[in-house]
């Protein structure tokens, strides 16, 4: 048992190669009967005159030995059948039932209905994969083994995943005297089982114990509400196009970067899931698939913006088709993490564009790619992801909106691949920060770097030797020693005779930028953005922030996308010529067929709204 038990996938591995084998190892005698009332009646039958007793293996046989049989093969009723003795006298059955680990032991071939058929059996025995918990090592797992090992002396299963326990927050057992139990209802009825099903699945590794947790159950809630919000957007396009983007042929020379990284991740998301569920690691498949999906919206989404707003009617399709073709295949891959929710979609898709199928599990698993994957472009937007964080977190710093245009980004960086993959998706960046300029060069004039000891640290590493590394540290230059530490992650001192190895923890590293920046990390340099605000970058900023104002009211008022409306905003003198820069750009984006900016209020207008930003104050009527 020990030796083929080397043979079966466990996951994870140390389930099998440690814990089981121990067990195995260890092995004793197991019950098979228990003194109980419920249960399926032991098959033997004994002679109480000369001790001779008969396993009977099936209803048939016991026909045969016993001649007639009750309807009901329960207790009391089988206890009623008695076989004739060849020495004269009766044989009665044993009154025990069967341990109920038998039955589930057996279950990988009684629920092929082996014996009574064959077919079955040959086709599926041994099972492909099961799971449970930890505590199976002693239970499940150890008598689906025996009894398989007794009965055709080989396992009966090829793969195992075992999972841990749920535990509340602490860690602690849930428990009815603690009070820190939570029942799945609670959980159920206010989130929905997909959210706990994702949540559970991907929320540890295989074989831990998970600690559930209320924040951690929301996050995914949200998440998966951006998933149902992406199937909102394809519906909306196609309605707005008059399109079904089932039917949909787009030209690939059509595609455009956006396109191109997104199907890569598509496919390439497809071929690591498979992998995944290929090898049985059931926990990894969920974050693979919600990277997947946040990309879609959040980067996606976010780049094709004007391409599905104001661009042409081809370039909306090119949008809708690239939208559904990666949530449909999303779909298809999702469905054993979450089913109700890609179910639901699936059915929402099929009423609006005659899909053929009844259910979205009915679909066979999608094949990827390989032509479509560009793992360049992948790992090169993985580059300007982190940079674009970066940008957005400044603006966070410095309290200004996304919406208000800035003048520069310098990228101060010197690995070259990552210099490149910037200047190559320059324009992503610029779309995603609203930055007009992103420079990428090795240093920014003026920024400074000084460094000095930290005592607090130096103390406890080097004793008494410690005075003497600050004056060492103190002597040295701070671009001697953070080049040191960039390229070695250590600079080295000399204090009497003796090597001694300076780390980043032990020194204080401050940065003086230029008074109009303001300064980033980067996984491997900096990022420094120009906070300047001149009069055209004003304009355009109070320009973005009226249209957001429009389609909020818009919004509000019950209109479509579709709908054309006749817009007019009154305003003082300065903030009218400020606009009056960005007028046709205003009416794209917020689809006016005309606009009017003045400083009198009209009377014809059906909405309006009084909007304050910065400093200026205007109205709107539409």
């Amino acid at each position: 048992m020990r030796e083929l038990n080397k043979k079966i996938k466990w996951v994870p591995g140390y389930a099998g190669s440690r814990s089981f084998d121990n067990w195995i190892a260890n092995l004793r005698d197991n019950g098979i009967t228990r003194q109980r009332y419920w249960g399926t009646p032991l098959p033997i039958w004994r002679c109480n005159n000369c001790n001779e007793f008969v396993v009977v293996g099936s209803i048939k046989e016991l026909k045969k030995l016993a001649g007639k049989i009750p309807d009901n093969l329960h207790k009391p009723w089988i206890d009623k059948v008695k076989i004739k003795c060849k020495c004269g006298g009766e044989k009665e059955r044993i009154p025990d039932v069967l341990d109920v680990w038998i039955d589930s032991g057996s279950a990988s071939w009684n629920c092929l209905y082996y014996p009574q058929r064959e077919d079955l059996f040959k086709e599926m025995f041994p099972i492909d994969f099961i799971m449970e918990g930890i505590d199976q090592i002693r239970g499940w797992f150890n008598l689906l083994y025996v009894a398989s090992m007794v009965a055709w002396e080989k396992p009966c299963f090829k793969a195992v995943f075992m999972h841990g326990f749920i535990n509340d927050t602490q860690g602690r057992k849930m428990s009815k005297s603690l009070g820190n139990y939570i029942l799945p209802e609670e959980v159920v009825s206010k989130w929905g089982a997909d959210t706990f099903r994702f949540y559970s699945i991907g929320g540890i590794s295989a074989g831990e114990d998970l600690n559930y947790n209320f924040e951690d159950m929301k996050v995914k809630h949200k998440y998966l509400t951006v998933f149902w919000n992406l199937h909102n957007y394809v519906m909306d396009l196609a309605k707005q196009l008059d399109t079904n983007p089932a039917k949909l042929k787009i030209d690939k020379d059509k595609l455009g970067i956006e396109e191109k990284y997104i199907l890569s991740k598509l496919n390439s998301t497809i071929k690591k899931v498979a992998e995944l569920y290929d090898n049985y690691r059931l926990d990894e498949t969920p974050a693979e698939i919600e990277s997947l999906f946040l990309e879609l919206s959040r980067t996606y989404i976010q780049l094709t913006r004007d391409k599905a707003s104001i661009g042409s009617k081809e370039d909306k399709k090119v949008v809708l088709y690239t939208v559904y073709k990666v949530l449909s295949e999303i779909l298809k891959i999702f469905t054993p993490v979450a089913p109700f929710i890609t179910e639901k979609i699936y059915l929402n898709f099929k009423e609006k564009f005659k899909l053929k199928e009844e259910s979205i599990s009915l679909y066979g698993w999608p094949d990827y790619e390989p032509k479509m994957i560009d793992e360049k472009l992948e790992n090169d937007m993985d580059v300007i992801s982190n940079v674009i964080q970066n940008v957005l977190a400044l603006r966070e710093k410095i309290q200004l909106g996304v919406r208000w245009p800035l003048k520069e980004a310098v990228i101060v960086i010197k690995d070259k691949n990552i210099g490149k993959a910037i200047e190559k998706l320059k324009e992503i960046i610029k779309t995603q920060t609203n930055v007009k300029e992103i420079k990428v060069q090795e240093k920014l004039d003026g920024v400074k770097s000084t460094v000095r000891a930290d005592y607090s640290q130096l103390g406890p590493d080097f004793g008494n030797k410690a005075p003497k590394v600050i004056a060492e540290i103190a002597k040295s230059s701070a671009e001697t020693i953070l080049n040191h530490l960039d390229k070695e992650r250590k600079f080295e001192i000399k204090i009497d005779g003796e090597k001694l190895n300076i780390v980043k923890e032990h020194l204080i590293v401050q940065r003086v930028v230029p008074q109009d920046y303001i300064e980033g990390s980067l996984r491997k340099g900096f990022v420094y953005l120009n906070k300047t605000l001149n009069a055209e970058l004003e304009a355009e900023g109070y320009a973005r922030e009226l249209m957001r104002r429009v389609q909020a009211l818009r919004k509000n008022s019950g209109l479509r996308k579709s709908d054309k409306i006749d817009l007019c905003i009154k305003t003082d003198k300065v903030l009218q010529t400020i606009l009056y820069e960005h007028k046709t750009l205003i009416k794209e984006k917020v689809g006016a067929s005309k606009i009017e900016i003045s400083e009198s209020a009209p009377k014809k207008y059906k909405f309006s709204s009084k909007e304050k930003v910065k400093d200026k104050q205007f109205e709107l009527f539409f």
